[in-house]
């Protein structure tokens, strides 16, 4: 009968341990998913904002390139004003800047 008492006795804290660690590791995953979740909404959120500010890098490196190559034509203008004789010239630089400039508009449309 002692044998049997102690296994009893045995057998009820086993399961009382058994049933805190359950508990335990329960809490811990239920904890784990709230985490996790939220590294997805916060993922999801970086890749948003990575998004917009590739858009508006793009948006300022087009800008760049159009306003240098303005600035290349202003440059010109500026120095062919003296040099009121060479209006050939002047307009056959102009033609082959402004399509420099189409073409790379193009590129950076597409």
């Amino acid at each position: 009968m002692a044998v049997t008492f102690a296994s009893k006795i045995y057998s009820v804290v086993d399961e009382k341990s058994i049933s805190l660690l359950v508990d335990s590791l329960q809490s811990k995953v239920e904890r784990l998913i709230i985490q996790h979740k939220r590294a997805k909404e916060d993922i999801s959120q970086l890749r948003d904002e990575n998004k917009f500010l590739q858009n508006k890098f793009s948006e300022s490196k087009s800008k760049i390139i159009e306003l240098e190559e303005r600035n290349k034509v202003l440059k010109l203008a500026r120095s062919l004003e003296g040099n009121s004789g060479k209006t050939t010239d002047v307009k056959l630089k102009i033609n082959e800047l402004v399509r420099e400039i189409d073409t790379c508009i193009a590129l950076v449309n597409n």
